[in-house]
């Protein structure tokens, strides 16, 4: 499975969770030899408001903030040591929209977008992020501001689906660029413990199917005996563990796992389509937007 990346392109804000995400992109651009697009986008509502305020007309704001923000960028730019042939855009809009748009018209392969990671915001994406992750039709890397440097740490989501395997390939690439240890986490539940208490008629939930459930020994060996099959190839030369982590909400569970095992980056697909304009994420992934205290990839499906 073809992983390399061709075209990144990285949403700044002059944050510092916007200069690691820069750092991430880069070093991707620079292994796979892809092309690197830096994006700041001027909020417009914001400029609007500001041009209101001071009684000035908004061309006119607009004209003013193009140019500061073109100079400003450009200093902030100068301080990481880009890629030759690095493209910079600044325009005016909705910061959303642009980004997307430009993922859009770029064809990028993938997204990069800095997120909260300090104090109060340490745990979950903001909501900007967390709208690029689920609208993007590009992958989606969203970096924490403490994470400029290579990943030591990687947990890959795998749940044996077909695009599971795009999971394990773009983590095969992330581990091997880094040197990274991987888990291969599988978060599954005792179907036992997923039936009601009681039946409709008062009648044991457990007791109508205790006799077809299999002893959870052998369903834990089984499960064992599947992720290791199935992460085989991916896990050659790694250094990796093989996990199941039982819990009924499997985002939490992803979660909890990634915050115990000391990971800085957790590998997951989004599945599924929609007739809405944009993909739509699972509630997994949704819920480990919200949970996870690391950086995150996102993996689109191939066509979406």
């Amino acid at each position: 499975m073809n992983t390399s990346l061709q075209t990144i392109l990285v949403a700044v804000d002059f944050s510092t969770g916007s200069r690691a995400a820069l750092e991430q992109a880069r070093r991707l651009a620079l292994h796979h030899g892809a092309s690197l697009h830096v994006l700041h986008v001027i909020d417009s509502h914001a400029l609007a408001s500001l041009a209101e305020s001071r009684g000035e007309a908004f061309d006119s704001a607009a004209q003013y903030s193009t140019a500061g923000g073109r100079q400003a960028l450009e200093s902030w730019l100068a301080q990481s040591d880009l890629p030759a042939g690095c493209t910079i855009t600044l325009v005016i809009g909705v910061p959303l929209h642009e980004i997307l748009e430009h993922t859009k018209s770029l064809d990028a392969d993938l997204l990069v977008a800095g997120i909260a990671g300090a104090g109060e915001n340490s745990v979950g994406a903001g909501s900007v992020s967390s709208k690029l992750a689920r609208k993007s039709a590009a992958h989606v890397l969203l970096v924490r501001a403490d994470q400029s440097q290579p990943f030591q740490k990687i947990v890959a989501c795998v749940d044996f689906s077909e695009h599971a395997q795009r999971v394990l390939a773009l983590t095969r690439e992330m581990a091997l660029q880094d040197h990274a240890s991987v888990d291969f986490l599988h978060v599954w539940a005792d179907p036992g413990s997923m039936l009601p208490v009681m039946g409709p008629f008062g009648e044991s939930g457990l007791s109508m199917v205790n006799a077809t459930l299999a002893p959870r020994d052998e369903l834990t060996t089984a499960l064992q005996t599947h992720l290791h099959e199935f992460i085989q190839s991916s896990a050659e030369g790694l250094t990796h563990l093989e996990v199941l982590h039982e819990d009924r909400k499997t985002g939490r569970g992803i979660a909890d796992h990634a915050r115990e095992a000391g990971a800085d980056l957790i590998i997951i697909g989004a599945l599924g389509r929609t007739n809405l304009r944009y993909l739509l994420l699972g509630s997994t992934v949704e819920r480990v937007l919200i949970q996870s205290a690391c950086s995150m990839l996102v993996v689109k499906p191939a066509e979406v």
